[in-house]
């Protein structure tokens, strides 16, 4: 009798313990499936890369832009005939717009030429508007580019929503933070051929498919960014590499999600420009969570 009663007892913590892994599971798996939809919210704001339909390199002197196939930048013939021009002298732009025509500059309307600021992001850069239009110009060291967004782009028509693998817990990992004794620059390549230099602040090492790996994370505000590649990646997962986002070390530890890993936005639209994982952050194991892709670009 005193040993089926232990055997009952038994029985009962296993199914206990059980219900409560399978409660944290769910709310588990809720979490990340609310962060999912947040994230394909975000690919379709107006911040996100399904509204850019064109990239163009501003030259030195005077660029003219509009819808007239006699402007240097040419718009959809949606836009006006001609928005106005850009005065470069090599970092420094200033856009006149035209006359008559209706252009706000962040959100306010212009009443004569302005000095842009023109930063890589993170840094601050001004957004031109008119109509379903908005037209942001980035200069870097002599490379000067622009991008134009419309709120009626086809790929933002087309967009059947990301491609994810399952949620696994078992992707979500504790990772040791090691701070270097001073933040070492790391030179980025972008995918349009610019170079960004970032604060690495240290790096992390931790267990992942039972290996120890490292990776380096670029400071950005309040948040770590991992840019990484692993051997999916160019097979399930975009060849360039995926991004995971994180909070900044709590008492030298960094929890990695790798289920929140996500593409870059290049693996959307091919006008978007992404920095490149550095080599040291490839890892030797398949992660096996996050965003796939489709292969469309």
């Amino acid at each position: 009798m005193r040993r089926r009663k232990l055997l009952w007892a038994a029985a009962i913590a296993i199914a206990i313990a059980g219900g409560r892994g399978l409660i944290g599971d769910s709310r588990y798996q809720a979490e990340i499936a609310e962060w999912r939809k947040n994230y394909d919210r975000d690919l379709r704001s107006e911040k996100g890369p399904l509204w850019l339909i064109a990239r163009h390199t501003v030259a030195e002197g005077r660029t003219e832009i509009g819808s007239d196939t006699s402007n240097s930048i040419k718009l959809p013939d949606r836009a006006p005939k001609r928005i106005g021009a850009f005065e470069r002298r090599s970092d420094k732009v200033t856009f006149v717009p035209a006359a008559g025509i209706a252009v706000n500059l962040n959100g306010k309307p212009m009443t004569g030429p302005a000095v842009l600021r023109t930063g890589v992001a993170p840094d601050p850069r001004d957004r031109i508007q008119f109509g379903d239009f908005e037209v942001i110009v980035t200069a870097l060291d002599g490379n000067c580019q622009l991008a134009v967004r419309d709120r009626q782009s086809p790929l933002l028509k087309t967009f059947r929503g990301a491609l994810w693998f399952p949620v696994n817990a078992g992707y979500r990992v504790e990772a040791a933070f090691t701070p270097y004794p001073q933040p070492k620059e790391l030179k980025i390549p972008d995918t349009s051929g610019r170079i960004r230099t970032r604060q690495v602040p240290g790096y992390v090492t931790f267990q992942l498919n039972g290996d120890t790996m490292r990776l380096e994370p670029i400071a950005t505000g309040n948040e770590l960014f991992f840019m990484f590649k692993d051997r999916t990646s160019g097979r399930e997962t975009y060849g360039a590499g995926r991004y995971l986002d994180t909070e900044m070390p709590k008492n030298g530890k960094v929890v990695l999600d790798f289920n929140k890993a996500y593409n870059p936005y290049c693996a959307l639209n091919p006008n978007s420009s992404c920095p490149i994982p550095p080599k040291q952050n490839t890892l030797l194991t398949r992660v096996e969570a996050g965003e796939k892709h489709r292969g469309e670009h």
